[in-house]
């Protein structure tokens, strides 16, 4: 049977090709974070600036960018494992509940430098405060919750631009 190629999957996959080839060829890109899988320490909207790093610049605690099935996706890594010939890291979502696929090397785009957030740059930290840890535990567990935390998140950044019918 063949299979069909729908013109988004080639779009995105363009997107993610041209990313790694700015990333390698020229230095740090952006991407605007769109899921919620990276809560709290990354918030849809937030503009992810990503290095490329060599594979032994890859430490536990990193969110690095990974190209995987013809899209970009931010998770932290949790583990590293493979060998000097064949590295690989185990990444996760900081609310969800289990980790990814191994990343080889050649799925491994770069590491996310800094965020961009409402114009100041923020640190990426490499592990989550006491209190994020319980914001990506609730996360985990309730989708009604993480959608009304981003709710809440975008009223308290912009009241103005969240709240309808206000002059």
């Amino acid at each position: 049977m063949k299979q069909v190629v729908s013109a988004p999957d080639i779009a995105n996959t363009l997107k993610c090709e041209l990313a790694s080839e700015v990333l390698h060829a020229f230095g740090p890109v952006r991407f605007p974070a769109i899921g919620r899988s990276m809560l709290p320490a990354v918030w849809p909207g937030d503009t992810l600036v990503v290095e490329r790093v060599s594979p032994d610049q890859v430490q536990v605690g990193d969110v690095v960018v990974v190209s995987r099935h013809g899209s970009l996706c931010a998770h932290r890594v949790i583990g590293a494992g493979g060998d000097a010939a064949n590295p690989q890291w185990i990444t996760q979502g900081d609310a969800l509940l289990s980790p990814d696929w191994p990343v080889s090397e050649k799925e491994l785009l770069g590491r996310v430098a800094y965020l961009i957030r409402r114009g100041k740059l923020i640190e990426v930290p490499a592990e989550l405060s006491v209190a994020k840890r319980w914001i990506a535990k609730i996360v985990r567990r309730s989708v009604p919750m993480a959608r009304a935390l981003v709710y809440l998140h975008r009223v308290v950044q912009d009241p103005k631009e969240s709240v309808p019918c206000q002059s």
